[in-house]
């Protein structure tokens, strides 16, 4: 006979409101909670603030699945986040893509652009910036380097703006910034 033991479910909930929510990263932070990346179009239950369509939706969590703050970004378009990372600073640097050109978004080169956040640990925004060009822009992931800077993986069909180089169709499109949001490299 064979035992197999079972996993024990330390804690779950579920989070969101009356209409589509969804949660596309997610990192224990240095106190011991978590901070979660999506995406919502709810302005009711556990969410507050949308913009309009889809926003950004960022949630922070302690350590046992209680919410210690919540915030959409974005605009009246289509606002996603898909990345986020806990900063050597204590706040969060989130990438995704946007469409917007107001509310919380500005300079949108086109289509969907990756949207780049860097929030302070309570998630008020230091700064934020579109890059891209006039095709599709969708980063995927974000990593702080090692020179405070950040490095975003994604994919692009842009060929103008703030890309070169397309070799047709969508390609990987690898960006690196500064701490500040400067673009020191793209490939």
């Amino acid at each position: 006979y064979f035992l197999f033991a079972q996993p024990t479910i330390e804690w779950e909930q579920n989070y969101g409101g009356s209409r589509d929510d969804s949660a596309e990263s997610i990192q224990q932070t240095l106190d011991g909670g978590y901070i979660v990346a999506g995406y919502s179009r709810s302005n009711d239950g556990d969410v507050s603030g949308n913009n309009g369509d889809w926003d950004s939706w960022i949630l922070k969590l302690d350590g046992i699945g209680n919410v210690q703050w919540e915030q959409n970004y974005g605009g009246s378009g289509n606002d996603q986040a898909y990345s986020i990372q806990q900063t050597s600073d204590g706040g969060y640097i989130v990438a995704g893509i946007s469409y917007s050109i107001n509310g919380d978004v500005s300079g949108n080169n086109g289509y969907d652009d990756y949207w780049i956040l860097k929030l302070d640990g309570t998630g008020n925004v230091q700064w934020k910036q579109n890059y891209g060009g006039s095709g599709n822009d969708y980063a995927n992931s974000i990593q702080q380097t090692l020179d405070g800077g950040y490095i975003i993986a994604g994919y692009s069909s842009s060929n103008d703006g703030d890309v070169s180089g397309n070799n047709g169709n969508d390609d990987y499109w690898i960006l690196k910034l500064d701490g500040t949001g400067n673009v020191q490299w793209e490939q």
